[in-house]
């Protein structure tokens, strides 16, 4: 409930007007629907921190993607395909372990001149 107040103390010139809104709520389902969502939030937000934080939604939907690391095609768009692109190796760091099974994803990993 709004309650609009108007009040004029005098007629001088020089007297200012003073106008007073209050805004009262008895309603208390509003309360509890707004403490219900922050419940859900906050439970919605530790359940993805358990699993390993947002980064780890992200990783999910990438490792259910179809394996397309022997198709020769740059899927990631990085500028190598398959045995040139570090996403298709176990180990990419020495380049051991290629598997046409594997999935390009990571596009900013991709060596300017593909495999050393």
């Amino acid at each position: 409930m709004a309650v609009l107040r108007y009040m004029n103390m005098s007629s001088e010139a020089n007297d200012k007007v003073e106008v007073k809104v209050v805004v009262e709520s008895k309603d208390t389902s509003s309360k509890v629907i707004l403490i219900l969502l922050i419940l859900v939030l906050s439970g919605l937000m530790i359940a993805v921190m358990v699993n390993g934080g947002p980064e780890s939604l992200l990783a999910k939907s990438s490792d259910s993607s179809v394996a397309n690391c022997g198709d020769g095609i740059d899927n990631d768009k990085g500028g190598q395909s398959d045995r040139d692109d570090p996403d298709c190796y176990a180990n990419p760091e020495i380049w051991e372990g290629y598997d046409p099974n594997r999935t390009e994803a990571n596009r900013d990993n991709d060596p300017p001149g593909g495999r050393p």
